[in-house]
């Protein structure tokens, strides 16, 4: 995949480092990826606790695919493509939940924060847009609001969200441009 980041000296000092099953560089990877890892979680599985629970399993993972790992590609990407992994997992063994109430705060729910800019009118209800953009994500099929979530929220280029999903890079521009469509038409209502 074209574009896609290399490893940089420090992640390859890291891998090697994981791949020894050194300790402290899990807590390094955690501490420089650990932010990414829980809002890709937290985005996909909608539910802090559980979204905790993926990151924890990432974590254990990571530490026994350490020794394979070979990827000329990013630490970050492999590191995400297995939390997306067990997203995935988590989801399918879900039993069925009852959605959300509408008067439950969806960003609040899933654990993440929003640090919205200055230049936004202050007379916008930023809360509800941002709840409505939430719902809106939450009810795109599952590859399509991945891509979302790798893409936008974590700002990975189009080859590194294709690496962490396993897919092409057709397919992330066709899963993005059907969500994109999707999201607009779901949030018709707040557009000027």
């Amino acid at each position: 995949m074209n574009g896609a980041t290399r490893l940089t000296h420090d992640d390859e000092e890291l891998a090697a480092r994981l791949r020894a099953r050194d300790l402290e560089a899990l807590g390094e990877l955690y501490r420089r990826f650990g932010d990414a890892m829980r809002t890709l979680a937290r985005s996909m599985m909608r539910n802090r606790d559980q979204a905790d629970d993926v990151v924890a399993d990432s974590l254990v993972r990571i530490r026994e695919a350490a020794p394979g790992f070979r990827g000329p590609r990013g630490l970050k990407t492999w590191v995400l493509r297995i939390v997306a992994n067990r997203c995935r997992d988590a989801l399918r063994r879900r039993r069925f939940e009852g959605g959300a109430p509408d008067e439950l705060d969806p960003l609040e729910h899933a654990g993440l924060r929003v640090d919205p800019a200055a230049e936004w009118d202050e007379a916008m209800d930023r809360a509800a847009v941002l709840g409505a953009l939430e719902r809106a994500i939450a009810a795109l099929p599952e590859e399509q609001r991945e891509a979302v979530i790798l893409k936008e929220r974590l700002e990975l280029s189009v080859a590194e969200t294709a690496e962490a999903m396993g897919i092409s890079e057709g397919a992330v521009k066709s899963r993005l441009f059907r969500a994109r469509a999707t999201l607009l038409a779901a949030l018709r209502e707040w557009r000027p």
